[in-house]
């Protein structure tokens, strides 16, 4: 291997411990605020069965995207 190539995989090391990192902040943010904000039950709106079979059509049609995947 040449210098080059090594120099390439310790960026993408790097890179890659950099997005990790990053991600467990995320997921320590995501935490705290859920500490914060309970979570809404949805069988206090009006029609919550049309507010689940609502979100279940957008997943279908909008997917959630991985980041790492």
């Amino acid at each position: 291997m040449n210098t080059t190539t090594v120099k390439i995989q310790k960026d993408k090391l790097n890179i890659n411990k950099t997005l990790n990192s990053l991600l467990q902040e995320v997921r320590f943010l995501r935490q705290e605020i859920t500490l914060i904000l309970p979570r809404e039950n949805i069988k206090e709106y009006a029609h919550p069965e049309r507010i689940k079979n609502s979100y279940q059509k957008a997943l279908k049609k909008y997917p959630p995207r991985l980041l790492c995947g």
